[in-house]
C-alpha cells in the first residue's frame, strides 16, 4: 500500500474508489499493524506517558477491534444511502478516530488531580509529508500542515489557552471569553476567544501570517503583550481578511482578497476570481515565496478567474500561462512573465 494514499486518507483528500482502497488495505494483517503503530505513535505524541500505567488494558489491539468496528458501522450506513462524497467523508471521520482516541482515553480514564500535578508542556509535531489534526482539551481543533509543530502550555485552560506554533496550523477554536486563546508564532501573539483562521510562521521565514475565515482575532508582534500597546503594535482582523507582518520591519498588510487560497494546503484548491497577474503573483509570493516580474503593465494587468487543485508553484505556474494564454520563466522562485511567441 502506498503510504502517502492513507496520509491522504486520513485528511479527507481520497477519492471513493481510494477510500474503498484503503479501507479494504485495513482488513489486511498489514494494514492492521500499521493502524496499531499508528496508535502508539499518537501516544508518544500526546506525551502521556503515564496512559499505560493508569489503564494498562487499553492497548493497542483493543483500540483498533474498536475502531475497526466503527468503520463498518459508517460503510453499512453509507450503503443504505450511497452518496460518493458522504462515503469518502464518512470513512475517513471514523478512521480519523485512531488520531483523537488517546485525547479520548485521556480525558475519560485520567485522574485530573495526577495530571495537573505531573502536567507539562505537550508537544506534537508532523513530518516532511503528513498533515495531522488533533482535538485539543477545550474541543479546539487544531490541523498542521507538514513540517509544523505546536506545544500545548503545561497551564492550558488555566486563566488562558496558550500554545507556541512553528510552521503552519488551522485553528478551530472553542469559544470561551473566560479564557482567550493565544498562539505565539515567532514574533508574534494570535489572541482569540472562539474563530476559525489559519496562521503560517516557519521557521527562518522573516514573516507572519494570519488568514481569519470566521470571528474576530487579534494580531500583533511580541512586545505587544498588553492591551494597552496591543492597537499601536497590532491590529484587529475580521471574517475574510488575511495580514502579514514582516517581523524584521513590525508592519502589517491586510488583504481581503482570496482568503481561501492561504488554506490551499487544508483545502487543496486556488480559487481566483477576476485577480490581476499582480494580485495573483502576491499571493503565491506569501504562499510559495515566489517574485514575479512582468514583461509589460498589460500583462501585469491581466485578469484570472481559474480555480484548481494546489499543486506545486511550478505546476500553478502551468495552470496560469495556459488559462492567460502566456509564457513564464521560473528560475528559482524568480518568475518573469511574458508574451508568447
Amino acid at each position: 500500500m502506498d503510504k502517502n494514499l492513507v496520509e491522504k486518507f486520513f485528511i479527507n483528500q481520497t477519492t471513493p474508489e481510494e477510500t474503498e482502497l484503503v479501507l479494504k488495505w485495513f482488513d489486511t494483517s498489514e494494514g492492521k499493524q500499521y493502524l496499531q503503530e499508528r496508535l502508539d505513535i499518537d501516544y508518544d505524541l500526546m506525551d502521556r506517558k503515564e496512559l499505560r500505567k493508569m489503564v494498562p488494558e487499553l492497548d493497542s489491539n483493543r483500540m483498533y477491534h474498536s475502531i475497526h468496528k466503527r468503520i463498518k458501522t459508517e460503510r453499512q450506513n453509507v450503503i443504505r444511502n450511497p452518496d460518493r462524497f458522504a462515503y469518502a467523508f464518512k470513512a475517513a471521520a471514523a478512521i480519523l478516530v485512531i488520531i483523537l482516541t488517546s485525547v479520548f482515553y485521556i480525558a475519560n480514564y485520567s485522574d485530573p488531580a495526577q495530571e495537573v500535578a505531573e502536567s507539562e508542556p505537550i508537544h506534537v509535531q508532523t513530518s516532511d509529508n503528513e498533515n495531522r489534526e488533533i482535538t485539543l482539551s477545550d474541543g479546539s481543533l487544531v490541523r498542521l500542515n507538514k513540517n509544523s509543530e505546536i506545544v500545548i502550555s503545561e497551564n492550558f485552560m488555566n486563566g488562558t489557552r496558550e500554545i507556541k506554533l512553528s510552521g503552519e496550523a488551522f485553528f478551530n477554536v472553542a469559544h470561551n471569553p473566560e479564557q482567550p486563546f493565544i498562539i505565539h508564532a515567532n514574533q508574534s501573539t494570535v489572541r482569540v476567544l472562539g474563530t476559525s483562521f489559519n496562521v503560517r510562521s516557519f521557521p527562518g521565514q522573516d514573516n507572519v501570517q494570519v488568514a481569519v475565515v470566521d470571528g474576530r482575532v487579534s494580531f500583533t508582534n511580541k512586545n505587544a503583550v498588553d492591551s494597552q500597546t496591543e492597537n499601536e503594535n497590532g491590529i484587529v482582523l475580521t471574517k475574510g481578511q488575511y495580514a502579514y507582518m514582516d517581523i524584521q520591519k513590525s508592519t502589517f498588510q491586510v488583504d481581503d482578497v482570496a482568503v481561501d487560497n492561504y488554506l490551499a494546503w487544508k483545502n487543496g484548491q486556488f480559487v481566483f476570481d477576476g485577480q490581476s497577474l499582480q494580485q495573483v503573483c502576491l499571493q503565491l509570493n506569501r504562499i510559495y515565496g515566489a517574485h514575479c516580474s512582468f514583461e509589460s503593465p498589460e500583462i501585469r494587468d491581466l485578469l484570472l478567474t481559474a480555480d484548481f487543485s494546489n499543486e506545486s508553484l511550478e505546476k500553478t505556474l502551468s495552470v496560469i500561462s495556459l488559462t492567460l494564454k502566456i509564457e513564464f520563466e521560473n528560475q528559482s522562485g524568480k518568475v518573469h512573465w511574458f508574451e508568447g511567441t
